[in-house]
């Protein structure tokens, strides 16, 4: 079973003069790399200086913290609210029953390269593992904003919606 990995993380190095982390997880990443930039560096009789990246921030990084479900957003939330003022029907949230706002959709398109239904609605906000059905519903929107923002023709469209529509229909539940 996965739980019963360690999370721990090892620095090795072989014979040849190899450095290999293994173990570890995605929380700790700066972390192991300082470890196997320090390991390396002892190994090649290098000086120790400071890790140049205890003090990096990631994107998005912000002081002020945002609260609510575009909190995600960090720094580029304010970027990600002026799309809706230029058109404020993209305020609008996708569906009742989820927090996503249209703009979210445009954003994902235009931003993170997003390119079908699928992406936006399973990866992008995870409405499709959130409530199947109030996916379902959105999608037909989400493939329009997304036919939009990449200029698609309406059969283009269409086949991408019912990709994702084929997909979406077996996370589902038949009571």
């Amino acid at each position: 079973a996965t739980s019963k990995l360690s999370r721990d993380h090892h620095i090795v190095r072989s014979s040849s003069g190899l450095i290999t982390i293994t173990g570890g997880k995605w929380t700790t990443y700066r972390k192991m790399g300082e470890d196997a930039i320090s390991a390396a560096a002892h190994a090649a009789q290098l000086r120790a200086k400071p890790s140049d990246t205890l003090n990096l921030k990631l994107h998005g990084w912000t002081e002020q913290i945002p609260t609510g479900h575009e909190s995600v957003y960090g720094s580029d939330l304010p970027q990600l609210q002026a799309i809706s003022e230029g058109d404020p029907g993209l305020n609008s949230l996708l569906h009742p029953a989820l927090p996503y706002r249209k703009r979210e959709v445009v954003w994902a398109a235009r931003r993170e390269h997003a390119r079908t239904t699928e992406d936006v609605l399973a990866r992008r906000t995870r409405a499709l593992f959130l409530n199947a059905s109030a996916a379902i519903e959105s999608a037909p929107e989400v493939s329009r904003l997304l036919a939009r923002e990449h200029g698609r023709d309406e059969q283009r469209r269409a086949r991408d919606l019912e990709n994702f529509l084929r997909i979406a229909n077996a996370y589902k539940f038949s009571a």
